[in-house]
């Protein structure tokens, strides 16, 4: 003989079965619909770097395209970053952003983007030099310009002459956000960004 059940016996199991498929449905849309805090951080982190990258990228493209020197200062101290023309009076012309032409010089502190903080911009030259930055030659290479020295003192001001140090390993501009770091990479000899 096959028990039967009683209409009272479906209706309850059918109500819990509903009430897992809510639960179910409000679990799935809670996790899509709440980003989770890691790749908020990831995607900020991600836009900072990219926009250095970006600004690394022209200061060589213009150095080529230009046919004279350029030059991109990354600076953790002041949270700046800044491309120009190197002149030797000073500090040189910032160069005018190719979107909203204005000066590039960008504040990471408050310009609008994510604020990811710039840890550190470490370019070792074959020279010993390490600095916070580059200067790109006509032939879009990394380098470091100083004037040539006689006796330890820079007479290259006075002659016009200058000695040129390539890269001697690959430079690191490390970014965080949060507990994200990104580190953006540019090669010696061929000035390849990479993140």
């Amino acid at each position: 003989m096959v028990a039967s059940r009683s209409p009272r016996t479906w209706q309850a199991g059918l109500s819990q079965i509903e009430m897992l498929a809510v639960v179910a449905i409000l679990a799935v849309s809670a996790a899509l619909a709440i980003p989770r805090a890691d790749t908020r951080s990831a995607l900020a982190a991600d836009a900072a770097a990219g926009e250095i990258a970006r600004a690394v990228r022209f200061a060589q493209r213009e150095a080529i395209r230009t046919g004279t020197y350029q030059s991109i200062v990354i600076d953790s101290a002041s949270q700046m970053l800044r491309v120009y023309q190197p002149a030797s009076s000073g500090s040189g012309t910032t160069a005018t952003h190719p979107v909203d032409k204005r000066d590039y010089l960008i504040n990471f502190s408050n310009d609008g983007l994510p604020q990811a903080t710039i840890v550190s911009s470490v370019f070792k030259y074959q020279s010993g030099a390490v600095l916070n930055g580059a200067i790109f030659g006509p032939d879009g290479v990394p380098v470091d310009i100083s004037p040539t020295k006689l006796l330890g003192l820079p007479i290259g001001f006075l002659l016009g002459t200058k000695e040129i140090s390539p890269l001697k390993e690959d430079a690191q501009i490390t970014l965080r956000y949060g507990s994200v770091e990104r580190v953006v990479r540019v090669a010696p000899v061929t000035g390849r960004v990479s993140l």
